[in-house]
C-alpha cells in the first residue's frame, strides 16, 4: 500500500536507475573542474527532491528524459531531447543547473550568497534602471518561448 508521504515525494517516480542515468547526464552537463565539485557530486537525492518539490510541473519532464529507451550515451541522449523533445531538454537542464546553485556549498564557493532582499523607495528610481542596465531589454520588446516547440515565439 502506497502512504501519503510516497504520494507527495517527486522522487517516487524516479527508480534507482533512472537516478543513476541523471548522475551520469549531470556529471556530463557539469564535470568536476577549477576546484568545483561535479553536479553528480552535488545533486543527492535531498538536492534534486528541493528543486522538484519547489517545481513539481518538472517531473514528468524529468521521468521522460531519463526514460531507458533514448541513447545511454549522456551527450547523445542530449541531442536526441534537443531535436525531438526541446521542452524535455529545457526542464531536463533546468532541474540540473537549480539543483547544483542551490546547493550552499556551491553558492559559497563561487561566492554568491543567494537572494538577498533589497529595500527600494516608492519615490527613487532604482539604479540598475539609472545605470542603463535595463535599456537593451526594453529596446529589444517582448520575447517568449512557444510552449509546443521550444523555440522563440513570433508575434503574428
Amino acid at each position: 500500500m502506497t502512504t501519503q508521504a510516497e504520494l507527495n515525494d517527486p522522487l517516487a517516480a524516479i527508480d534507482a536507475a533512472r537516478r543513476a542515468t541523471f548522475a551520469t547526464i549531470a556529471d556530463h552537463l557539469i564535470p568536476a573542474a577549477h576546484g568545483m565539485p561535479s553536479a553528480a557530486d552535488v545533486i543527492t537525492d535531498d538536492r534534486l527532491r528541493f528543486v522538484l518539490t519547489a517545481r513539481p510541473d518538472l517531473v514528468e519532464s524529468l521521468v521522460a528524459a531519463l526514460r531507458p529507451d533514448l541513447p545511454e550515451d549522456p551527450a547523445t541522449r542530449l541531442t536526441t531531447l534537443e531535436r525531438d523533445e526541446p521542452m524535455v531538454l529545457e526542464s531536463l537542464l533546468l532541474i540540473v543547473v537549480g539543483a547544483y546553485y542551490t546547493d550552499k556549498d556551491v553558492r559559497e564557493r563561487i561566492g554568491y550568497p543567494g537572494q538577498l532582499a533589497k529595500q527600494l523607495y516608492s519615490w527613487k528610481v532604482p539604479d540598475y534602471v539609472e545605470e542603463g542596465l535595463i535599456d537593451a531589454a526594453i529596446a529589444r520588446g517582448p520575447v517568449w518561448k512557444d510552449p509546443a516547440t521550444g523555440r522563440r515565439a513570433e508575434a503574428r
